[in-house]
């Protein structure tokens, strides 16, 4: 399957859908391509909010300041931040499974915040047209749990994979 069917095929199963990429294969190239195309929906998720402040705010900075500033950020910042928390975490989660590799962490990880792109365009269109709001809030928490929900699936599914063989 290709990679947007599988974060489609994720949201139904997705350890079956991990599976799937692992059988593919991880490499630091891999890795680092689904990390930078969930950065690059993250920040086209922000789009919608950046137009909406900026029209909002006459006096603000303009869109064309705003979209620049969101762009460094998330495509040259975001990646070198996910890169330090993926580390930090990954030495957390060894508590638990000891024989885990960085390697495939960060494949758990980054597939994970792919995974959850479309959810995270979802909220930044909710965002742009009704503003922040609780319910904004409350979907912002549900996808977040559903991140984490994803991140301790993959990570089980690599320890279940990496035992079996």
């Amino acid at each position: 399957m290709t990679t947007a069917q599988l974060i489609l095929a994720n949201y139904r199963s997705p350890k079956k859908a991990f599976t799937e990429k692992l059988s593919e294969g991880i490499s630091e190239t891999k890795v680092f391509i689904w990390l930078l195309i969930a950065c690059f929906l993250q920040f086209l998720a922000r789009l919608p909010l950046l137009s909406r402040e900026a029209h909002l705010d006459i006096d603000g900075p303009s869109l064309v300041s705003l979209i620049g500033g969101v762009l460094i950020g998330s495509i040259f910042l975001a990646p070198l931040v996910f890169y330090v928390f993926s580390m930090l975490l990954c030495f957390v989660v060894r508590f638990w499974f000891r024989d885990l590799k960085w390697i495939y962490f960060r494949g758990a990880f980054f597939w994970s915040l792919l995974a959850i792109s479309p959810l995270v365009l979802v909220r930044g269109v909710l965002v742009g047209v009704l503003g922040s709001s609780f319910y904004i809030n409350v979907l912002s928490i549900l996808v977040f749990l559903y991140f984490i929900i994803l991140i301790v699936s993959n990570v089980r599914t690599i320890d279940r994979v990496m035992n079996a063989s």
